[in-house]
């Protein structure tokens, strides 16, 4: 794995993670809109869909939950290797834009940057931080 793929990983993960909190918010809306009929309850008394519904939206928060622990993990990891780039610029946009998920455009503002800088500092903080990487 690079170090601009291990960097990624964070990234991926975030997205996943609120990909299925949607999935999840979806699948609660979803099961406040299920209705069972009584003769529906009465003859087949195995709950329904909404239970089956409700279940599928805890398993998923269950599944959220083990991920949002990976990425803490993963995130402590990452910002412990980023702590030990000299370059405080590299340490800014390799955190601002992997831990924190902001985007470039918006380091570039927070910086006083050109956008093309970022984007030509994190080429050479990437370069920095897979030395580290390599050799951690």
């Amino acid at each position: 794995m690079t170090a601009k793929e291990y960097l990624r990983q964070l990234k991926t993960l975030d997205c996943l993670i609120k990909a299925k909190e949607l999935e999840k918010e979806r699948l609660m809306a979803l099961a406040g809109k299920v209705s069972v009929s009584l003769s529906e309850k009465v003859q087949g008394g195995s709950g329904g869909s909404m239970e089956d519904t409700v279940i599928k939206a805890t398993e998923l928060g269950e599944q959220i939950n083990a991920d949002i622990d990976k990425l803490v993990g993963l995130k402590d990891e990452a910002r412990g290797l980023i702590d030990k780039l000299d370059n405080n610029n590299f340490k800014t946009i390799l955190s601002m834009y992997y831990i924190s998920n902001v985007a470039f455009r918006q380091i570039a503002k927070h910086m006083n940057y050109s956008i093309g800088g970022v984007f030509k500092m994190h080429g050479y903080a990437l370069k920095d931080f897979g030395e580290i990487f390599k050799n951690r």
